[in-house]
Formats: C-alpha cells, sequence, structure tokens
C-alpha cells in the first residue's frame, strides 16, 4: 500500500492544501488563531495558562446532506519524515486533544458568530479534520485500521473528529487527479444521495462541487460527469479498497440505486484494477445480475492510470 505514501511525497508538506483545493475546499481560511476560553484547564504541559488554539485551516459551507445545517470544519495538520508508530494511540491522544479543545473555544466564539453571520442556516454542527501524513513508503499505511482496535477515551471518541491517514489522502489525491486529467472533456459534480436529511425542496442539491466532510469516512467517492460536448452524464464511483469481486456485486448494485439505471454509463474504479488479473471476475460478476442492459454500460477502471474515463 505504499503507492498512497509516494504521492503524498510528491507534494510534501503542502499536500493538506492540495487535497482541500481537490474536494472543493479551496477557499479554506489558513493560519486561524482561536482565543483560548479555558486558558488554566486547557493550558499544555509546563505552562500556566493557554492563550490560543492554533488552526491550520478553516472552512465553512451549507451541507448539502444536512438541510440549512452550516458546517465548520477546524483542520489540524500533521506532516512528518517518519512511519506511523507500531502503537499510535499516545501521539493520537495528543494530536485529537489539542483539535477537541480547539473545538470547544470556537463553538459560541466571536469568530464563529461572525462567519455564521454570513449565512442563512437552521443549524451548525462544528466538526474536526486531523490530517496525519508522512512520506515514508512502507506496507501498512492504514493508521485508521490500527485506530480503530484501540480503546479510545469516550470523551475523543463521540467528538465529530474526521481522521485522513495516508491512505486516505492517498486516494484522494489520486482519484480527483484522475477526473480533473479529464476536465477539458467532462464536467464533474460530487453526487448529493437523498439522506433523508436534505428533502427541503428549495435547497435541496443533488449535485455540486463541494465534497461533504461525511465523504471523508467513506470508503466511496460518487461522481457525477457530463460530457461537454454531447450532454451525456455518467456516474463515477471511486472506490478506496482494495479490488475485491464480491465487494463489486455491492457497487454495481449501489450504482443502480444511485442512478436508478438513467445513467448514460458507469464508471467504478479501482486503485488495483488490472485487466489482465481481474476482467474473468468482472464478467462473472455481471452475469450474476442477469441484466445485460444495464451491466453492458458498467465500466471498471484504474484510477491510477492516466487514460480516457470513457473509451
Amino acid at each position: 500500500m505504499g503507492e498512497w505514501s509516494k504521492k503524498i511525497g510528491e507534494y510534501g508538506e503542502d499536500v493538506v492544501y492540495k487535497v482541500l483545493s481537490l474536494i472543493g475546499w479551496g477557499s479554506s481560511t489558513k493560519g486561524v488563531d482561536i482565543p483560548c476560553m479555558e486558558k488554566k484547564m486547557h493550558a499544555k504541559s509546563g505552562s500556566e495558562e493557554r492563550t490560543e488554539h492554533g488552526i491550520d485551516y478553516m472552512y465553512t459551507y451549507i451541507n448539502p446532506l444536512v438541510s440549512g445545517q452550516l458546517v465548520h470544519a477546524l483542520i489540524s495538520s500533521k506532516y512528518s519524515n517518519k512511519k506511523y508508530p507500531n502503537n499510535p494511540r499516545s501521539i493520537y491522544k495528543e494530536y485529537t486533544k489539542d483539535l477537541i479543545e480547539g473545538l470547544e473555544c470556537f463553538d459560541g466564539s466571536e469568530q464563529q458568530i461572525d462567519i455564521s453571520s454570513k449565512f442563512e442556516y437552521s443549524s451548525t454542527h462544528n466538526v474536526g479534520i486531523l490530517f496525519w501524513l508522512n512520506n515514508i513508503e512502507e506496507e501498512e499505511d492504514n493508521l485508521i485500521k490500527r485506530l480503530d482496535s484501540l480503546r479510545l477515551d469516550t470523551s475523543t471518541s463521540e467528538k465529530s473528529l474526521f481522521i485522513i491517514d495516508n491512505r486516505k489522502a492517498g486516494f484522494i489525491l489520486q482519484l480527483m487527479l484522475y477526473i480533473k486529467t479529464n476536465e477539458s472533456e467532462y464536467d464533474y459534480y460530487f453526487y448529493y444521495p437523498n439522506t433523508g436529511l436534505n428533502i427541503n425542496p428549495l435547497d435541496r442539491k443533488n449535485v455540486g462541487k463541494i465534497l461533504p466532510v461525511e465523504y471523508l469516512n467513506s470508503p466511496i467517492i460518487p461522481i457525477k460527469l457530463i460530457n461537454k460536448k454531447s450532454g451525456e452524464t455518467s456516474l463515477f464511483l471511486g472506490i478506496l479498497d482494495d479490488f475485491d469481486s464480491e465487494d463489486l456485486i455491492r457497487i454495481i448494485g449501489l450504482s443502480r440505486d444511485i442512478t436508478t439505471e438513467l445513467a448514460g454509463k458507469v464508471i467504478i474504479g479501482f486503485h488495483d484494477y488490472n485487466e489482465l488479473n481481474h476482467g474473468s471476475s468482472v464478467t462473472t460478476v455481471k452475469q450474476q445480475f442477469q441484466d445485460d442492459s444495464y451491466t453492458k454500460s458498467v465500466k471498471i477502471i484504474n484510477y491510477t492510470k492516466i487514460l480516457d474515463l470513457l473509451v
């Protein structure tokens, strides 16, 4: 899985801003200082009081998945030239403690009130995003899997925190760079499904240029492609996990539910797909649907290769 770190290494410490730009968060405010409201409680070791919380990036948007919800995302970036520790618990607690305390002091602050005043909304949701990255090529890039196996503090696990490790950051980079190499031929938009919480017809959007924060925890990113010449629409599903024929059955089923069988074509992208090794498995999976009229429109590709999307 070291290919994720390779991609991250190409951008170095600028990788976080590159990821944010690719998901439509390019206008994020950089270098935000939040006044500390709990000066003694939040004091760092060796100091009597804390005056502020430094946040690397902040981004605010109206959530297309929840009607009327204003999302404030506070983003912390940790980049290292060392590999992930075998036991990341203590460092994880240190990194998330800082971010959680920043969220606590941002909630109700003058900064939040000022930013919120520029939007029309009915509720707010503050989230923390931790980018914990390195450029070390190692077989196991999956930090999140290691963290899932730990018994984390309840106070930490209940917060709205999203962790981006090498694997997830590399996935977003490779997937979106693949899409953008074909931007001259296709317009692309992130797909917003009906969640049951975004049913207000006055502000309901099916697609948009902003990737909702909820997708940062998802192994699938759905994208709508529109051919600039013909107007033909296609559904593109970018997949984080390795190719697996059993998973492919569920993914094709998901694509049919999303498109209600109306999309012109469906492209499913894996980072490790190889036609020679996996082509026969794809054929077998398609036959199980016994619906040639739909499955013939489904194409499997490798989004780490620079190829035309819809050849």
